[in-house]
């Protein structure tokens, strides 16, 4: 595998887009989780419909399809075109946010009923009970969940390649054309995917120990 070296500035730049558009897509993915998740438990029926309509289309279409529509279909429908690493944080973010809101109602569902009456009885408002009551213990019980969410995401970010985006795979499949080594190129891929991605499963692993809710196992 010393020939990649000679690749190594390609190499790092493509794996830095696949960290950046992991953790920005997950991040924002979290906070449309969490304003669906409140919508579908709080929401009027039109917010709900809303909510689940959000949620069933990116749950049951797949990335790729996602990706064509916000790159291709939408630009041209509008005429307005979009950057394409900008597409791409959009579209894996509307995308994991329809999955962690799964998660995440589960985990405010986990807290709701006690807190809320407890919450209540000290005169609380109700924006006050979501931000210091429900939203922080749900954030600490979803983590072994959202984790599964962290791995798949990374992972998903090879479909970018359909839309031009220099990540990873695609950085390797470049080099893979240049130098006709396949074998040892997909190879480093897989191993760096594996130690990046089971590093971050670590990570949260120790910081779920750390901060779980004593008696209050994931139900999800």
């Amino acid at each position: 595998m010393l020939f990649l070296l000679d690749y190594s500035t390609f190499i790092i730049t493509g794996f830095l887009i696949t960290v950046e558009v992991t953790l920005i897509g997950v991040g924002l993915g979290l906070i449309l989780g969490i304003l669906a998740a409140l919508g579908d438990i709080f929401g009027g029926r039109i917010v709900k419909i809303i909510v689940n309509i959000y949620v069933e289309f990116f749950r049951g279409s797949p990335l790729i399809v996602q990706l064509f529509i916000f790159y291709f279909t939408i630009p041209m429908i509008t005429g307005i075109s979009m950057d394409v690493m900008v597409t791409a944080i959009l579209t894996l973010a509307l995308n994991s946010g329809a999955y962690q809101k799964g998660y995440l109602k589960g985990a405010m569902e986990a807290v709701f009923k006690d807190q809320l009456m407890a919450a209540l009885s000290l005169g609380l408002p109700m924006w006050k009970i979501f931000l210091y009551v429900v939203i922080p213990q749900a954030l600490r019980i979803v983590i072994p969940a959202w984790s599964n969410e962290l791995a798949s995401m990374g992972k998903s970010t090879t479909a970018l390649i359909v839309i031009g985006v220099r990540e990873f795979l695609n950085t390797g499949i470049s080099i893979t054309a240049q130098t006709f080594r396949p074998l040892e190129t997909y190879a480093f891929i897989t191993i760096t995917y594996f130690i990046w991605i089971y590093s971050m499963l670590k990570a949260l692993d120790i910081l779920y120990n750390r901060i779980k809710i004593p008696g209050l196992e994931p139900i999800i």
